[in-house]
């Protein structure tokens, strides 16, 4: 009777443990040895897991989550157990919400001074990072922005840069062009600053997703002429209020092509800030779209599994007229190894009221 009693006030104060560490978005810990043994043991037995040493969660509770907020419990945790400790790379980028694939999430990284060098191990990689300004985010200490953005700029190909590139000069209050001169001076010594300082380069901040991003990157790198970002257009049944569109490419004959990134999650994140249905949310979608036919110009849709599949990305763009240079395709491939620091842009300008030619923007850096 006495072990019974005793195993069930153990259960209780475990079930306090992981409530406390669920309601502030963390795994559970404890500094007692006595209950880290319990929680070590039910571990082993399965009922509970282990995202990390000394750090624990409900299987349930666990399994529910997105591995972007596994990441964050386990970074909250860390911190409160360390609360000296700094988070770099693609954990501070977590906190900054600048968009990480998930992939990347599986290690937290912790940045380390030169006078306080420490070795990596298990799912925590340390990085010297010196002279930088530290931020709290939600009560977490990470890298500056710049620093952040930098780091994880400076080790990504260009397609899944762009779209860190786009977020972090829309969160910043400097131009992409004097981003990429702090990348100069914080990445002395440091490899991979020609890719972060190129990659910045061709940042928007207007660019409000990560599919339009992505899409954009593949259209520079597949030579397609760029559209402008986020454009205004009247409503054609009520003037006085306007449609946004994500882009829209000038025709070298002076008409239009609308493109829209059609990614569902932008219905479920739409219907869950106005408090409607995701169905009502897309229904919506479809009257907008159907409206601004009435302008004539075609509407290209661009999925993420469109995205995927770089042939099709390709002739979808093509069927719908988007113009390409095979010229360019070749010059962006030459200054990816060459000159990686430099950019270069493909667009078409209107010069004369029937006469719209193509202009390639090139920045050396």
């Amino acid at each position: 009777m006495k072990w019974s009693a005793y195993g069930a006030a153990n259960d209780r104060m475990l079930d306090a443990l992981f409530e406390e560490a669920e309601h502030q978005g963390r795994c559970a810990y404890s500094t007692d040895a006595r209950v880290r043994c319990m929680l070590n043991r039910r571990a082993r037995l399965g009922s509970i897991v282990r995202p990390a040493e000394g750090l624990f969660a409900r299987k349930n509770h666990w399994l529910g989550l997105k591995p972007d907020t596994r990441a964050l419990h386990i970074i909250k945790a860390l911190q409160a157990l360390h609360p000296g400790w700094v988070f770099c790379h693609e954990s501070a980028a977590l906190l900054w919400g600048l968009p990480m694939p998930y992939a990347s999430l599986s290690r937290t990284h912790i940045a380390t001074t030169p006078r306080d060098r420490r070795s990596s191990r298990g799912d925590i990689v340390r990085h010297c990072i010196s002279n930088d300004d530290v931020v709290v985010i939600d009560g977490i200490l990470v890298t500056s922005l710049v620093r952040t953005a930098f780091d994880c700029l400076r080790k990504r190909p260009f397609d899944h840069g762009l779209p860190i590139a786009d977020r972090a000069a829309a969160l910043s209050d400097l131009s992409p062009t004097q981003l990429q001169q702090r990348f100069r001076k914080i990445g002395r010594g440091c490899t991979g600053v020609q890719r972060a300082i190129g990659i910045m380069g061709y940042a928007d901040a207007k660019s409000e997703s990560w599919l339009e991003s992505y899409a954009r990157a593949l259209m520079i790198t597949q030579g397609f002429s760029l559209p402008r970002l986020q454009v205004e257009l009247p409503r054609p049944l009520d003037p006085s209020r306007v449609y946004r569109v994500d882009f829209l490419w000038d025709m070298p004959d002076g008409s239009h092509v609308i493109g829209e990134a059609d990614g569902m999650r932008k219905y479920h994140e739409d219907a869950e800030r106005s408090g409607r249905s995701a169905v009502s949310t897309l229904a919506d979608e479809q009257h907008r779209e159907a409206e601004l036919t009435l302008y004539g110009f075609p509407v290209l849709r661009i999925s993420y599994d469109d995205t995927q599949h770089i042939e099709t990305f390709v002739d979808k763009l093509m069927c719908y007229g988007i113009p390409r240079s095979s010229e360019i395709v070749e010059a962006i491939r030459k200054l990816a190894t060459q000159n990686p620091a430099s950019s270069l842009r493909y667009t078409h300008v209107h010069l004369k009221p029937e006469i719209f030619e193509g202009l390639v923007h090139f920045v050396e850096e």
